[in-house]
Parts: C-alpha cells; sequence; structure tokens
C-alpha cells in the first residue's frame, strides 16, 4: 500500500505542476485542459489521502513486507459456478438494454425486466439447491 500511496500522491503532484503550466501558457482561456488538469490532480490527492489514512488505520499490508511471498495475500475469494447461464443470460439482456439507450426509452425499459431478473439469478445462484446456507 505504501507504494500506492507514493504513486497517487504523485500523480496529483505532477498533474498539479502541469495544469498550472498548461493554463499559462494557454492564458486560462481553454474550458478543457486546465480544469481536466486540475480534476485529475484532485482524483490522484483523493486516492492519496484514502490510501493513507487507510493505512494509519489498518496497519502494513502483506504486500508491502520485503520478504512477503504471494501465497500470503491468499485467501478465500468466494465461489465460482463454472457451468452458470446467468452470466450469458445477463450479457445478453444488458446488450438489449444498451441497444435500447440508443433506441429509445421504452426498448430500455422493457429490456430492465429481464436485465433484473438474470442479476437475481446470478446473485442468488448460491443459495439455492445444493449450495444452500
Amino acid at each position: 500500500m505504501k507504494t500506492n500511496i507514493v504513486i497517487f500522491g504523485g500523480i496529483g503532484l505532477f498533474c498539479l505542476i502541469v495544469a498550472f503550466i498548461y493554463g499559462f501558457l494557454t492564458g486560462f482561456d481553454e474550458l478543457a485542459g486546465f480544469p481536466l488538469l486540475l480534476l485529475t490532480a484532485g482524483l490522484g490527492f483523493m486516492l492519496w489521502w484514502y490510501l493513507r489514512s487507510a493505512n494509519k488505520h489498518h496497519g502494513a499490508m502483506d504486500s508491502d513486507n520485503p520478504e512477503g511471498e504471494v501465497a500470503d495475500m491468499a485467501g478465500n475469494y468466494g465461489q465460482f459456478f463454472p457451468w452458470s447461464w446467468w452470466p450469458l443470460g445477463l450479457g445478453f439482456s444488458l446488450a438489449f438494454l444498451f441497444f435500447g439507450l440508443a433506441i429509445d426509452w421504452w426498448v430500455f425499459l422493457l429490456a430492465c425486466i429481464p436485465a433484473v431478473f438474470f442479476v437475481t439469478g446470478w446473485v442468488m445462484e448460491g443459495n439455492r439447491k445444493t449450495y444452500a446456507h
């Protein structure tokens, strides 16, 4: 995490410096470059601040240990069902949903029905039948 803190702090500082250099070179007249570079610097500083405060509360992570192994951070990442058809149906319904955004709102609203159905089915797949808690 310490490496990420340095990286995001550096990104924020770099973008802040570049924003003001860019602003002086363009006379602060451009409406895209200077404000967006400032927003990028703000994003870098927000991530820097969050990671710094999380590091204070949680302490050093396994990735900060120079003697650490990859297996030190291994843990349970949940379950995976390779035979599941829910993601395929969700993919088709989301394709239909985004198609509806391009065509008309009624197509979008019609596509929300199978999308909610497939999301619910995929989330509840591990709680049914032989995998019920």
